[in-house]
């Protein structure tokens, strides 16, 4: 067992409240050091080596990369059979990966806390299965245990209400204590000076603040849409791989992620440049300026943040990408395994009619007999409304808050 992890994830996702609480309640014997803190620097600078050996305690730093040369001490410890076992917490990943390849390579188990999902928001200590879950390990059969088994209207209600709440707030916890819009608008907006001030600062790699600022606002405009650095240098004024730089550092500080396109063997022109999407819808409707709960490439990218939430749970993650040609026939999601094939459309509204999943069978049986041979393979229409529907053979209509709501 690996005798140091890393616990990464955005600012302000709750990895210091999460350790800070989940410890004491395990009766792990646990040391907690924040580097923000410049006292707890400086004493542990004085003497490190000696200070970290803390025999077989927990011993959890919080913004690791405030010290880069830690790295050096933990790896000395963490290299012995016996002695203190290592918990770092830290939110600028760009330092952070760094030394963790020059001096914890193959030590650590690197691990990330995203912002909430609708299937965490429960009051409960362990956040129980979703909708996902069951497709997955079921198939089709999964889809129709969820059919006979439907939650309590009240339940159903509550699944809801945090599933919309997801997609016009985002997940961060702290949002979602603040009692109006106006209140949480103003902290997704403090959030972001935060980020430039801090992270950035971090980083130290930004010249411009004005201008990265600038790029973030154009790249939440295109959140959901295929990422074409020159479009955007254009419009900025910058040289293509200064926009490159830029996305990389929101990429790495957890800000957005770039989903690859599925490439089946079929004869097809495929598009082979990413699709670019905020992980935090919140955050996409501030630097974006669009509010409505309709608006199709917002509610795209709550499902592909669902997504990825979800996947970072499993213990072996299917594949996902998405599928476009050249011609402009699309999927917005593909996700593989051995058994399993899904192609899932996003559709912002609250009822959907059978031709909604006419894109679906299309793909379905362009790829049958090469890709999915052997697989249990659906299409699946995943939208706003409230009934599960079946649309044709291996097709169904599920409700947002049903394939990602926890199931009680």
């Amino acid at each position: 067992m690996r005798r140091a992890v890393i616990l990464t994830g955005a600012r302000q996702t709750g990895k210091t409240t999460l350790v800070r609480r989940l410890l004491p309640q395990e009766g792990v014997p646990a040391v907690y050091l924040n580097l923000d803190d410049p006292d707890e620097r400086s004493r542990l600078m004085d003497n490190p080596v000696a200070r970290l050996d803390l025999g077989e305690q927990l011993v959890a730093i919080d913004e690791v990369q405030k010290l880069p040369q830690l790295m050096d001490v933990v790896k000395l410890h963490a290299d012995r059979p016996e002695g203190p076992r290592f918990l770092l917490l830290g939110s600028s990943q760009i330092l952070l990966l760094k030394q963790v390849r020059e001096t914890l390579a193959g030590r650590v188990t690197l691990l990330h806390l995203w912002p909430l999902a609708v299937g965490e928001r429960v009051r409960a200590r362990v956040a129980p299965h979703v909708g996902m879950d069951r497709l997955f390990e079921r198939g089709e059969g999964g889809l129709k245990e969820l059919a006979r088994a439907l939650p309590p209207v009240e339940r159903s209600r509550e699944l809801r209400a945090s599933s919309e709440q997801t997609l016009l707030w985002g997940g961060f916890p702290s949002v979602e204590t603040l009692a109006t819009d106006q209140q949480r608008r103003t902290w997704l907006r403090d959030y972001r000076s935060t980020y430039l001030e801090r992270d950035l600062g971090d980083l130290g790699q930004v010249a411009d603040l004005d201008n990265f600022a600038l790029a973030q606002n154009l790249l939440a405009a295109r959140t959901a849409q295929i990422l074409s650095y020159s479009e955007v240098s254009r419009e900025l004024g910058v040289a293509v791989n200064t926009v490159k730089r830029y996305v990389r550092f929101l990429e790495i500080s957890n800000q957005v992620f770039l989903l690859k396109p599925y490439a089946p063997r079929i004869s097809k022109r495929l598009v082979k440049s990413p699709k670019l999407y905020w992980v935090d819808t919140g955050l996409a409707r501030i630097l974006s300026e669009r509010f409505d709960a309709a608006d199709g490439a917002l509610y795209e990218t709550f499902v592909a943040g669902e997504l990825l939430k979800w996947l970072s749970w499993q213990e072996e993650p299917p594949h996902i990408g998405f599928y476009r040609t050249h011609a402009g026939a699309e999927v917005d999601f593909v996700l593989w395994s051995e058994d399993v094939f899904i192609a899932i459309e996003a559709k912002a509204t609250k009822r959907v009619h059978p031709g909604a999943a006419r894109n679906l069978e299309r793909f379905l049986g362009e790829v049958e007999g090469e890709t999915v041979a052997q697989r249990d393979s659906l299409g699946l229409v995943v939208y706003r409304g409230q009934e599960l529907r079946w649309l044709g053979e291996n097709l169904w209509a599920v409700p947002d808050w049903l394939l990602f709501g926890g199931m009680e």
